[in-house]
């Protein structure tokens, strides 16, 4: 009967810490914020400068991606369209890509990406940390207003319709 009772509450105890992985490590999370956005300054493929200061009286989706991210690559395609969709309401994605350039490079001209794409590794990594993702994980976006105010920050990858309804619900477009 005790080794029943042992097996069990191990059972209970890994269920339950296999579970808070899960939550902890890989669903998307969407958190509310009201912080003021860390100033960045990333370098784009084409060596231009995009910095905070740079895109004032924009909304910034900051989207930290890399090449090896499968959850990334099925993402990019909804970040091309909302570019598209939605840069008439002052839209402005930026990629910043935790990866080298030789391997974003590709993939820009694969996907079409119509938005300003980073690949420096160490300053989008310190640049995702400044901005509350300590995890690592990817794909991590930022929403920030066009006064500098972080939005909404989204933790994974997300489809085209939550997408469309993050803008939608900041940029007022139905």
């Amino acid at each position: 009967m005790r080794k029943f009772i042992v097996i069990a509450v191990f059972a209970i105890v890994a269920g339950v810490g296999g579970a808070f992985s899960y939550w902890y490590f890989s669903a998307p999370q969407m958190e509310g914020a009201s912080d003021v956005a860390p100033a960045f300054s990333l370098t784009t493929l084409d060596g231009k400068t995009v910095s905070l200061q740079s895109l004032h009286g924009h909304w910034v989706l900051l989207n930290f991606w890399a090449s090896w991210c499968a959850p990334c690559m099925d993402e990019v395609p909804h970040l091309v369209a909302a570019q598209s969709n939605y840069a008439g309401l002052g839209l402005q994605i930026v990629g910043a890509a935790l990866d080298e350039a030789k391997a974003i490079e590709p993939l820009v001209r694969r996907f079409g990406i119509n938005y300003p794409v980073t690949a420096d590794f160490a300053t989008a990594e310190a640049a995702m940390r400044a901005f509350g993702n300590d995890r690592g994980a990817l794909p991590f976006s930022v929403l920030i207003d066009p006064d500098g105010f972080i939005a909404e920050r989204v933790l994974g990858g997300m489809s085209a319709a939550q997408l469309e309804g993050l803008l939608k619900r900041h940029l007022g477009r139905s």
